[in-house]
């Protein structure tokens, strides 16, 4: 594996982790609170968490010998790249949607910002999961 492989399995490892454990939390809170303290001390923790991992984890493989980054890194980059972004722009619009239909259906209940903000970091974060499962995918075809 080269070391951007090994990279793509470790942040995928590490957002995998953190987002299991800071997406519920951060969507309870966001729902029952007014304030936005406490879904700001959570996201501070995983982001420490989450830095504190992939240093260690980076640390780690390229002591164990790093290659550097070749023509068919750079091209699984873009495709991946591509590839996650198409699926932030079809998770940002169908929040828009959400948006605007509970705007005009009150049934559905009202989206408060907060809550808001935690689905465009699911969306921003599913992205960026994806991105990893493509470039591992494209590494394992040979694409």
């Amino acid at each position: 594996m080269t070391f951007q492989e090994k990279s793509a399995w470790g942040l995928l490892a590490g957002l995998a982790v953190m987002s299991f454990w800071y997406f519920p939390k951060a969507f309870t809170i966001a729902q029952h609170a007014h304030n936005p303290v406490a879904l700001v001390a959570i996201s501070v923790v995983c982001v420490i968490g989450l830095v504190i991992f992939e240093a260690v984890y980076h640390a780690v493989i390229a002591v164990s010998g790093g290659d550097e980054i070749d023509e068919r890194d750079r091209l699984i980059d873009m495709k991946a790249e591509r590839n996650a972004g198409l699926i932030l722009g079809i998770a940002l619009f169908v929040l828009v949607g959400r948006i605007i239909a509970t705007t005009a259906v009150p049934d559905l209940g009202q989206m408060t910002p907060l809550v808001i903000a935690v689905w465009i970091m699911l969306a921003i974060t599913v992205s960026e999961i994806s991105k990893l499962l493509f470039q591992l995918w494209y590494y394992r075809t040979g694409a």
